[in-house]
């Protein structure tokens, strides 16, 4: 497995993490039932079969099944014992429906930052995370004080480095100059290149890493789906654009270019997508999900794949 520092911090870090949003009960806001039996084992043997593959980076939130990501997550290095080998990625901010007063979706203060840090330590049973990020913008607090809150958590040794996710080039220059920001975390992938323009270019001018989410396309690029094969109308991808009427059909023709190309070179399509876009500048590391220990291993094999300058240029921008 490939590994790279993460932007300007000291973190080493495998070139595919693992996502952790994709487990049972761990959709973004989505409330488990009071009843509900966390898959623990199932979990923690992703989370083994992640670590013998070379995959160290290990992404959560918060909002990720409202803190059941986190939990299972923690419980799964603490039964492995495994904390001291995984680089702990975990994001705060957004606020659930409950707590949105006044239409406030995020909340990026010092003191709710305070109380859900100490939660989140908690939840994932260790006394440091690795990469804390400000999940989403909060357009009610100057960002003077959300990086005054990070610096002093990392004084205290509550979190190593801080970071951002969804961030315009504005408010990520803004914070750059009251704390040191390790990564943006932001969505990328062959048919989501809209970074490229602007976001990518002044990350790689700060220094500041990227961590790119949804490389998949939502499965589009996987080989999973065709013309005749598409996921259920009610299905949210729907709801997306990668699988909008208006894209479907370019989408699709590059997914079977991805198919016949992936054939070629006796690879899947998972892993060569995912290692183009850890072949591209200024993206540090991608966050792919995995549910089953098929899906850990596929993805971890696009981390060791080096793919030559033709096979990048077949995916060039038209």
């Amino acid at each position: 497995m490939q590994t790279r520092t993460l932007g300007c911090s000291d973190l080493k870090v495998s070139v595919i993490g693992l996502g952790t949003m994709s487990w049972k009960d761990c959709r973004y806001g989505v409330t488990v039932a009071p009843d509900a039996m966390p898959d623990r084992a199932g979990t923690q043997e992703v989370v083994r079969v992640a670590l013998e593959s070379g995959i160290n980076l290990f992404d959560t939130a918060e909002g990720y099944g409202r803190g059941m990501a986190e939990e299972l997550l923690g419980s799964a290095l603490q039964e492995l014992k495994a904390r001291d080998q995984a680089v702990i990625v975990t994001k705060v901010g957004p606020l659930f429906s409950e707590e949105q007063i006044d239409e406030r979706t995020c909340n990026l203060t010092a003191a709710h930052i305070r109380v859900r840090c100490e939660q989140q330590l908690r939840r994932l049973k260790t006394d440091r995370i690795d990469l804390y990020l400000a999940h989403w913008p909060d357009p009610r607090t100057p960002i003077e004080e959300t990086a005054s809150v990070m610096n002093e958590l990392k004084r205290e040794g509550k979190i190593r480095w801080f970071g951002v996710s969804n961030f315009s080039n504005d408010l990520l220059g803004a914070a750059l100059k009251h704390v040191p920001v390790a990564v943006s975390q932001l969505p990328y992938s062959m048919i989501d290149r809209q970074i490229e323009a602007d976001r990518r270019p002044f990350c790689l001018a700060h220094k500041v890493g990227i961590m790119a989410y949804s490389p998949l396309g939502k499965g589009m690029l996987t080989g999973k789906y065709t013309a005749d094969h598409l996921p259920p109308a009610d299905d949210y991808r729907h709801q997306r654009p990668h699988f909008a009427k208006e894209n479907l059909a370019k989408h699709l023709a590059l997914a079977q270019r991805i198919r016949e190309t992936a054939q070629e070179l006796g690879v899947t399509p998972t892993q060569l997508v995912l290692a183009w876009t850890v072949a591209q500048p200024g993206i540090t590391v991608t966050i792919p999900g995995a549910r089953t220990l098929e899906q850990v291993r596929d993805n971890a094999g696009g981390g060791k794949l080096t793919l030559t300058p033709e096979i990048l240029a077949r995916f060039a921008p038209a």
